[in-house]
């Protein structure tokens, strides 16, 4: 599978996620969150509020654009240029790099203003380099490379996580004019990006890209019998979307982790999904993309459910190991279905359809967890939901449907 990287095109398109990925990593998940709700915000209950609705906002705003453009943007515009997708990487470049002006008495409001504007960003870009796929590979090897990028996708958060992760701890005495060695992240995430990222937009200098028509995308998706795929894969996205948002809760107040443990457990869980990536993707193209969703998908189910009757700190370690392994490939596959029976013509409208469920995934899946666990008080009941929504996509994904 790595023989691809010999393409520069594969090679510069893997590099673009390996360096935005920095951006969820340390932004979203791990650092910049957590000092903001700690330092910046009055106090951290309000904190964590204010960023979670920042979070939601921005979702929002990102499901919109992704409407217009699906629903009627081949009414006001008869193409994109690459040149937008470029200023949005830089957009959210900059903004990251702004946060560092950010500190412990300045403004609560613009910085999670300026939060909103990198996410927005980082969607935009994101959906690029999704619908590019079928730009950078041929047909037969479409879903070996999908999950060879999202590999590297792991890969470039999971080094940028270690790599501030060791600055923060030897940096600790470092004196940097004043400023928090944890208010650095938002410049790294920015040079990150831009060192890795950059060269992809050299594979589409000049490039524009046609807007499709809503219904020859639909027309597509009836001929390719593809309507299955795509309700079963809204249903296993909150599910996968859940896991990420509720993975360090359900291990630190279920199996009683500490904050380094979860840490640990973290960086483990990306080198299994890297390796999933890996094993997986070298089978993708062979056996078929929707057999993979559906092998991702059961086993899945099968962890989740266990997860919810067992109380052994080692079982739970092997359990959220295995999960690692199959959450990569599950999304990479899926994408490679779309991007194999989608026509050419009709990859933007796909690809904007599925940044949309991303972002509904976004707000539903997480409130139906937190639903659950504030009707029940239970926070082991709350991760039935994950089982719930992945049953569901099975039993979807398991009607008769043709996928060549």
């Amino acid at each position: 599978m790595l023989h691809h990287l010999k393409s520069k095109k594969i090679l510069n398109w893997c590099f673009f996620d390996f360096g935005i990925s920095s951006y969820p990593t340390l932004i979203l998940t791990f650092f910049y969150g957590a000092y903001y709700s700690k330092y910046i915000a009055h106090n951290s209950t309000v904190g964590t509020s204010s960023w979670g609705f920042a979070i939601s906002l921005a979702s929002v705003f990102s499901f919109l654009i992704f409407a217009f453009l699906l629903v009627i943007g081949k009414s006001y515009f008869r193409f994109i240029s690459v040149t937008f997708f470029k200023v949005s990487f830089y957009i959210m470049g900059l903004s990251s790099a702004t946060l560092v002006f950010f500190d412990k008495g300045s403004s609560q409001i613009l910085p999670l203003i300026v939060v909103i504007i990198s996410f927005i960003s980082f969607e935009i870009i994101n959906f690029f380099y999704n619908f590019c796929l079928h730009k950078v590979s041929s047909r037969n090897s479409q879903g070996s490379v999908s999950n060879l990028g999202w590999g590297f996708g792991y890969l470039g958060g999971l080094i940028s996580l270690l790599v501030v992760f060791l600055w923060i701890k030897f940096s600790k005495d470092i004196d940097f004019f004043g400023i928090s060695p944890l208010l650095l992240v938002g410049p790294f995430v920015c040079f990150w990006s831009l060192i890795f990222g950059r060269k992809h937009f050299k594979n589409f200098q000049n490039e524009k890209f046609n807007i499709p028509k809503i219904t020859n995308f639909f027309s597509d998706v009836k001929s390719k019998n593809l309507s299955n795929f795509l309700f079963g894969y809204f249903f296993f996205n909150n599910a996968v979307i859940c896991i990420f948002a509720f993975a360090s809760m359900f291990a630190s107040f279920l199996f009683g982790l500490t904050e380094s443990e979860i840490l640990f457990l973290g960086i483990f869980i990306n080198l299994f999904g890297i390796f999933g990536c890996y094993v997986l993707g070298r089978i993708d193209d062979k056996f078929g993309s929707l057999k993979n969703v559906k092998l991702c998908v059961c086993f899945l189910l099968i962890c989740s459910l266990l997860l919810f009757f067992i109380k052994s700190i080692l079982l739970f370690w092997l359990l959220a190991l295995t999960i690692g392994f199959f959450i990569g490939p599950i999304q990479a596959s899926s994408r490679s279905v779309i991007t194999k029976e989608i026509d050419s013509s009709n990859q933007l409208s796909a690809f904007a359809l599925f940044s949309i469920f991303g972002n509904i995934c976004a707000i539903l899946g997480p409130f139906l967890v937190g639903l659950v666990i504030d009707l029940t008080s239970s926070i082991r009941l709350g991760l039935l939901v994950i089982p719930m929504f992945l049953l569901i996509a099975i039993v979807i994904l398991t009607k008769e449907m043709y996928i060549k």
